[in-house]
This record gives C-alpha cells, sequence and structure tokens, in this order.
C-alpha cells in the first residue's frame, strides 16, 4: 500500500518550479504514513528508462509526511548518493511565498515596440523627472541655450519691445568715441536740424497736450491773452555765452544761457511773453529762463506775467543783482548745482551741425545786382533739383548780404528747405533789408509768409562776430546759428536764435525776437558722428566764435596762464564806480587787439567809465 501511494504521487504529481518547494494536503487513508513528493522541476516523461532510486538521488527533493504528528523528515534518500558530486542547497528557502502571484502575465508583451531606440541613452538619467510634462512641445528648440539662465526673472516682460535697439553699443567703455555723450543727457535719433527742443515746437506737458498745431506760426500781432494760438516749449534763444540786453524792447521765448545775463536801465522790458510777437508761448509751470552764470537787473523787467495763469521760473547758477527787478508769476531760483549738461552738448553739437552744413554743394542760385550803386538786391533762386536748397555766399562774396536793399525768395523755393552758408571769418555785417516772397513782405498779417520763416536757415559757422541790422532795421526771417558772438541791431528777428558765443542786443529801434520754430519742408543732412564726442568736448567751444573756430580739434592747454589778466578782461562788479555794471569775460576779450579781426568799436570797446582792463583797445 505505502509503496503503490508513493508510486502513484511520482507519477500524478505536478513539477513545482525550481527553487520552491510544492505542498499537498492531507487525505483519508488507515495508512500511518503517506509520502507526499515535492514534484521536479521538470513534467515527467511518459517513459523513463532511471530507476525510482536514481531519479529521487538526482532530484532530491522528497519529504515524508506523517500525517498523525502533523510533522516531516528526511529519508535517506536526501543524502548523496555515493559517486554523486552535486552537493544538496545549502540553505532552502526560508518562507516559502504563501500566497501566489493571483493573475500572473499570461504571455509576453503581444506588440514588442516597432522600433527602438537607435541610439539608446548612454547614462539613465540620475534624478528623472518627478512630474514629467504631460503634452511635449510640438516643435522643441532644434539648438537648444549653451548657457541658460541660473536663475530666470521672476517678473518677465508680459509685452516685448516691438522695435528693439538695433545696433547696441558694443564697447562703451573702451571707445576713445562714445555714440552716446558721456552724461547721456540726448536722444542721438532726436537729433535732426537744430535738435529736438530746439529747432521745431515740443510740448513737455505729460498728456501730449497743449503743443502748437497749426501748419506754421502766426503773423506778428499784438498780445490777447484769451487767445493764445498755442504752446512751445523748445527753446527759443540760446547763447553759448553771455546775453546782454543793451538797449531793445523784448524777447520772446524760453531762454538759456550759459554764461551771465545782463539787462541794462534801457535793455529790454519783456521777456518768454511779450506785448507784440507771434504768442506762441511755453506751458505754464516750466523753467522758462535758465541761467548758467550770473543774473541782474538794472531795470524792472515782465516774464510771462500778463496773465494769472501765465507762471514760469528763473533758475540761475551764479549770484544776482537787484532779484526783484524780474517780476513774474513764478519763482526765482538760485540752484548752484543746476545740471545744464544737455545745454551743454547742444553747443557742441550745434557746432558740428553749422561746420558740416557749410560744405553742402549749392543747390540754387545767389543772383546780387546793384546796376553801379552802392547797394543793389539780391535773390535766391532755388532749383528744382532738391527739396534742400543750399546757397553758399563765399567770403569774398559778402556784398551779397551788407549792401543790399532788398532780399528776394524765388516762388520755386515754396516747399522747399532753404540753408544760406556765409562764409569767412572775423566780423560780418548782415544788412536787415526788406524781404520779399511772391510779391508780399513785412511781419504782419498778410506780409512775409510765416511758413518761409519757418523753412530758413542762415549759417555762419566761422564769423567771430555777426551784425544782424548792419545799419538797417527790418524784421529779418529765418533761423540764424552763429558759430561765433552776435549783435542784434535790426528792429526785429522771427525765427531761433542759435548763437555760441555771445550776444549783445542793442538798438534804438525797439528791438525784439520773435518765436518761430525751424520746422522745414525736409530734414537737412547730418554728419555720421553727429551724436559722437570726442575726447576734451567740454573745452570745445569756451570763449565764443574764436576758440571754436580755433580749437576744435585741439585739446585743452596743459597749464593756465601764468598772468591773471593776460588778454582784455572784465573788470569785477565790486572794483567799478557806481552805475557801472560788469562786462563778461568773452565781451570784453572783443577789445583785445590781438585777437582774429582785431578790436571792435562797440560795446564793451566804448565805455567809459572802463569796464574792461588788460590789453584792450578802447574806441572812446
Amino acid at each position: 500500500m505505502r509503496v503503490s501511494y508513493l508510486l502513484w504521487f511520482l507519477l500524478t504529481a505536478v513539477a513545482p518550479v525550481p527553487g520552491q518547494a510544492g505542498m499537498f494536503g492531507s487525505w483519508n487513508s488507515n495508512t500511518e504514513e503517506a509520502a507526499v513528493k515535492v514534484a521536479v522541476s521538470a513534467p515527467a516523461k511518459p517513459r523513463n528508462s532511471r530507476t525510482l532510486h536514481e531519479m529521487i538521488a538526482d532530484e532530491r527533493r522528497f519529504v515524508l509526511f506523517n500525517s498523525r504528528q502533523l510533522s516531516g523528515e528526511c529519508i535517506d534518500v536526501c543524502q548523496p548518493v555515493t559517486g554523486d558530486t552535486d552537493a544538496p542547497t545549502i540553505s532552502p528557502t526560508a518562507a516559502p511565498t504563501k500566497d501566489p502571484t493571483t493573475s500572473p502575465t499570461s504571455g509576453p508583451t503581444k506588440s514588442p515596440t516597432v522600433s527602438p531606440t537607435v541610439s539608446p541613452t548612454k547614462s539613465p538619467t540620475v534624478s528623472p523627472t518627478v512630474s514629467p510634462t504631460k503634452t511635449p512641445t510640438v516643435s522643441p528648440t532644434v539648438s537648444p541655450t549653451v548657457s541658460p539662465t541660473v536663475s530666470p526673472t521672476v517678473s518677465p516682460t508680459k509685452s516685448p519691445t516691438v522695435s528693439p535697439t538695433k545696433s547696441p553699443t558694443v564697447s562703451p567703455t573702451d571707445a576713445p568715441i562714445t555714440n552716446e555723450p558721456t552724461s547721456g543727457n540726448l536722444d542721438c535719433e532726436d537729433l535732426e536740424n537744430l535738435g529736438g527742443g530746439f529747432s521745431e515746437a515740443t510740448s513737455k506737458a505729460t498728456d501730449g497736450t497743449h503743443l502748437f498745431s497749426g501748419q506754421c506760426y502766426p503773423p506778428i500781432v499784438s498780445l490777447d491773452v484769451n487767445s493764445i494760438p498755442g504752446y512751445d516749449d523748445s527753446v527759443a534763444v540760446f547763447v553759448g555765452g553771455d546775453f546782454i540786453g543793451r538797449r531793445a524792447a523784448e524777447v520772446e521765448g524760453n531762454m538759456v544761457v550759459l554764461g551771465d545775463l545782463s539787462v541794462e536801465s534801457n535793455g529790454p522790458g519783456n521777456f518768454v511773453s511779450v506785448g507784440v510777437g507771434t504768442h506762441v508761448v511755453p506751458n505754464p509751470g516750466g523753467d522758462c529762463i535758465i541761467v548758467g552764470g550770473d543774473i541782474s537787473a538794472a531795470r524792472d523787467i515782465q516774464v510771462f506775467n500778463q496773465a494769472s495763469w501765465m507762471t514760469c521760473d528763473i533758475v540761475y547758477k551764479g549770484s544776482a543783482t537787484n532779484q526783484d527787478g524780474w517780476k513774474s508769476n513764478g519763482g526765482f531760483r538760485h540752484e548752484p548745482d543746476y545740471d545744464l549738461s544737455r545745454y551743454e552738448e547742444m553747443k557742441y553739437v550745434l557746432h558740428k551741425k553749422s561746420q558740416y552744413w557749410k560744405t553742402l554743394p549749392s543747390e540754387g542760385e545767389v543772383q546780387y545786382e546793384n546796376w553801379g550803386n552802392v547797394n543793389g538786391q539780391t535773390e535766391y533762386v532755388c532749383s528744382n533739383n532738391n527739396e534742400v536748397q543750399v546757397f553758399n555766399i563765399g567770403a569774398n562774396e559778402h556784398q551779397k548780404i551788407n549792401a543790399v536793399h532788398t532780399i528776394y525768395f524765388s516762388d520755386s523755393c515754396e516747399g522747399k528747405t532753404v540753408l544760406i552758408n556765409v562764409h569767412g571769418s572775423g566780423d560780418i555785417g548782415v544788412d536787415a533789408a526788406a524781404m520779399h516772397f511772391k510779391g508780399l513782405k513785412g511781419y504782419g498779417a498778410g506780409g512775409f509768409s510765416t511758413c518761409m520763416t519757418e523753412s530758413i536757415l542762415w549759417n555762419f559757422p566761422d564769423a567771430a562776430n555777426v551784425d544782424l541790422g548792419n545799419g538797417l532795421t527790418s524784421e529779418f526771417h529765418g533761423s540764424i546759428l552763429v558759430g561765433g558772438n552776435l549783435k542784434m541791431t535790426t528792429s526785429g528777428h522771427s525765427g531761433r536764435t542759435m548763437v555760441l558765443g555771445d550776444v549783445l542786443h542793442d538798438s534804438d529801434q525797439g528791438s525784439e525776437f520773435h518765436t518761430y520754430q525751424f520746422n522745414p519742408p525736409q530734414t537737412l543732412p547730418d554728419p555720421d558722428d553727429i551724436c559722437e564726442f570726442p575726447a576734451g568736448w567740454e573745452e570745445l567751444g569756451d570763449g565764443g566764435g574764436d576758440i571754436l573756430n580755433s580749437a576744435v580739434v585741439t585739446a585743452a592747454p596743459t597749464a593756465a596762464p601764468t598772468d591773471p589778466i593776460q588778454g582784455c578782461k572784465s573788470i569785477p562788479q565790486n572794483e567799478l564806480p557806481e552805475g557801472s555794471w560788469k562786462a563778461p569775460n568773452n565781451s570784453c576779450n572783443l577789445c583785445d587787439p590781438t585777437r582774429n579781426g582785431g578790436a571792435v568799436s562797440w560795446y564793451p570797446c566804448n565805455v567809459n567809465p572802463r569796464i574792461c582792463r588788460g590789453n584792450c583797445v578802447f574806441s572812446n
């Protein structure tokens, strides 16, 4: 019975997985012991030539199970047979799995990877992404950034710049000439014509309103404070040296004087807003008179105060004499540290423009005829070749400007930019003869075209001194750019006044500066390096026209002169007799006989008692 059961188990048991023992439960039998065989790893063969003993010795997986004592023990067959070379398992499985896998995989993967990776990753990622992207990028970057930003911007710009800078500065610190001024006060893209804030009308109003929006400025009429034609915050009168108001009536518009501003007892009585003018005025609340040096007044002066809404400030860096003489609705501020760098830079830019414009070839023709008389007439005849009409008057052709009684502009000049270069150094007189255009003349309504006035620029690049009037007293139309000093002797000037040296306002004709923008139909060309500032540019232009003309490419001297009064210099105010007023040094320099062109015969060389001393020549 025992042998038959054992044989039955050997023939019918299912082979367990190698390394695991099969377990069978008990069954009803009167037999004391029942042998339970743990199935061998290979299925039983239908026929086998090996003996039972050989099979037991080969497999070594038999247990004698005692169903009564519920225990098991090894029998002899667990021991290796003599001659066996294989040892039994040293450490049998300690605790076989109680619960086998519920649902083992029925078969291998049905669909293996169709196209396995051609080049599998050599080294797997040490720290894989915790939360991989659900939807990968449709079009990933072809070439990723070599050096990505370590710390990305916390708050990136919502809307990128529509038109980014085309050419960023390459190496601003290494270049001897920068693309931006040293103090960065100029916009290099805003230097057209006379420059932003100096040429056409501008507005400082933050909302963009209060700007003159008419086609051309109005004619010169009397003031009506309830009917202002528009606003203009650009500089109307720019003086690189000193402004002396000796005998005059009015100065209209914003004014910047880098040197001293002095008004004598017969000097102009109205500044910024005037009794007779275009009345295109600055916006209320700004700085309307800016002075880099001293300011003085020997009379009462109205400053933008004809109505309560008219208010602006006067700012000066030096000292003030008779502060109460300046009558305004605004402030009178002393600011020693006031930033004038933008204006100092513009002085250099204007000089560079003037020197470049004088090189432009003529487009139009200057026709002069005197018929054998002392004075004749000059006509500026525009061609049809270019919208920018350039006229050049040579140094040996000054009779075209100082021996005329009438000035004409041809009808063909309408709608064109007119640039008149007056060449020559030294003293240049310009006759303020009556100007005609299309049969009209005069500054009032129905007179000389105001659009034509805004289209004309007179350029005096190398003159040491320009006398605007030269004995005649008609209104002079068109903006002026003077590289040296200006003596204003005619009754009126309509246009921007850009003078790099001194201005002497001296006329017995009630002389007035009338504000007009320079806003020509076509922009004047500029040199490619218009916004490049060479080393030592700050020193270029000091002292008026003479220094500008001689020192444009020369560095400043390494040492100051040893003689403190070398040349002709001004006498300090505290050393002058009562009733005399200090003259600027640049003015007294006009009396120095060694200067280019020699000493002059006008102010301050004709003042007695003397207000200058040193190497001076006086005319009385």
